[in-house]
């Protein structure tokens, strides 16, 4: 079948240039067929209105969605394959004017494996966040907004963890790729298992880390928190703009300030942007912009806890600018206010 071919044509080509998304978007005339990759959306093709629901009916179908329910927002997920390749998408479907959009979110396709220096940390940084990663205990978050690369980050941490010696379990919303060596539970909030519920279960696991894909609520916040009190290697993400800031974001979800204190031994912000091509001075790839505080073992001056950051996300803007990986549109593109006072 025609649509069946093109559709199977469609997730391969998304595949194949490391897209992030495809959005099947209803028009008046059909839907348009856009990829997001490197953070842009790009018109792929259109796709006829005689063909358009076939293809919005065979992705529900196979996302595990009702098809027959075009009036309420639904959510799936599809394991796709063909002969050479495969890709698990998480399906959005939203009720609109002209029919349902689909967003298909290709997990696991992008940065999932690759390393901290290729994810566009600094040597000295991805050491930084390995020696801190051997602590034996306490919370380190990762932040930024969404799209902006936490989950590879927290993923290309988890791989460097000792993994044959202790025992990792990560709560995922869903389990985006596999990590060699680690429990991974997928969260559902249809059947009530929350973030919440799920980790007051992992702590009866005797882990000795654990990964929260994001903390979403004061509960998960503060069972977090007393994970990381408890003796547990604690990793997680929240939705906040710089390092320094995942403090005053715990705090107000409810964290005792002193058992913030306690607990929380660093935290990363990061951004993306696209890497230009010296050659062709076009753009291909992204990589990571970080700003990064790491709080000391002993004798921590909360007062002053920003003497404790080690980068600023426009300070390693600037080094991605001068060392000509990107420009200064696509560093304000990405929200990082660059200071030219000093004629720069």
């Amino acid at each position: 079948m025609y649509v069946d071919i093109t559709l199977d044509e469609i997730i391969a080509h998304a595949l194949s240039v490391q897209s992030s998304d495809i959005h099947f978007d209803p028009t008046q005339d059909g839907v348009i067929v856009r990829i997001r990759k490197d953070g842009l959306l790009q018109t792929h093709m259109t796709i006829p209105s005689e063909e358009a629901e076939l293809l919005i009916n065979r992705i529900k179908v196979f996302s595990g969605m009702d098809i027959s329910e075009k009036r309420l927002p639904q959510d799936g997920r599809w394991d796709w394959m063909d002969k050479s390749q495969c890709g698990t998408m998480r399906v959005s479907s939203l009720p609109s004017l002209y029919g349902e959009t689909i967003v298909c979110r290709l997990m696991g396709n992008v940065g999932r494996h690759k390393s901290l220096e290729e994810l566009g940390m600094s040597k000295s940084l991805a050491e930084s966040l390995s020696c801190l990663l051997q602590r034996p205990y306490g919370l380190i978050v990762v932040c930024g907004p969404t799209g902006s690369g936490k989950t590879s980050t927290l993923y290309s941490m988890l791989r460097l963890l000792n993994l044959n010696e202790t025992k990792l379990i990560c709560l995922e919303d869903p389990v985006e790729s596999p990590i060699e060596g680690a429990i991974q539970i997928g969260i559902n909030e249809k059947i009530g298992f929350t973030f919440s519920k799920g980790l007051r279960a992992v702590l009866r696991q005797d882990p000795d880390s654990i990964m929260i894909g994001e903390i979403r609520d004061n509960e998960t916040a503060q069972l977090a928190v007393k994970a990381a009190l408890t003796g547990h290697r604690v990793l997680t993400t929240v939705h906040t703009n710089t390092a320094l800031g995942v403090i005053g974001r715990l705090i107000d979800m409810g964290v005792e300030p002193y058992l913030l204190r306690a607990t929380l031994i660093g935290a990363l912000s990061q951004r993306l942007v696209r890497c230009l091509d010296k050659e062709s001075g076009t753009f291909k790839g992204r990589k990571g912009l970080f700003e990064y505080v790491e709080i000391p073992p002993n004798a921590v001056d909360w007062d002053r806890v920003e003497q404790y950051v080690q980068i600023w996300l426009e300070e390693s803007a600037r080094l991605a600018i001068d060392e000509g990986h990107t420009t200064i549109e696509e560093v304000k593109r990405a929200g990082i206010v660059i200071n030219t006072c000093n004629g720069r």
